[in-house]
């Protein structure tokens, strides 16, 4: 398997103490996924439109992201190379990259949850506060 490659994506919500997955929701073809800090005061609600497939995986489950993808370096990636999308790739009957040849990969990254998620589309973001 390749060595995994993502860029963080997103400076502008900082959560210097590490972020937490608190609720995923998905109605029809919207995925909503609330991240927070630690504390669970501050957060960001992640929305992605049509998403193509998505898991939720502890951290310690996915120790080929680390520390490519870890909460020092952000909280919001999208990878590049090396991830879940790649293992589509190559997992027979699979038709995900056929029938959407612009799918990303992007991973959430919190201390315990992750969020991995395929979508041809950037997520949106907005800041809550409890």
């Amino acid at each position: 398997m390749e060595k995994v490659t993502a860029e963080a994506l997103e400076p502008r919500f900082a959560f210097p103490k590490g972020t937490e997955i608190g609720r995923i929701e998905q109605f029809q073809c919207v995925l909503k996924i609330h991240v927070a800090d630690v504390s669970g005061e501050l957060g960001c609600l992640v929305t992605f439109e049509n998403p193509l497939g998505f898991r939720v995986v502890d951290e310690r489950n996915l120790m080929e992201y680390w520390p490519v993808c870890s909460t020092r370096v952000g909280w919001l990636f999208r990878v590049l190379s090396g991830g879940w999308l790649d293992q589509e790739r190559t997992r027979r009957g699979s038709l995900l990259l056929d029938m959407y040849p612009d799918v990303k990969e992007y991973l959430i990254a919190g201390i315990n949850d992750c969020v991995s998620v395929f979508s041809a589309e950037m997520p949106k973001l907005s800041a809550y506060q409890r």
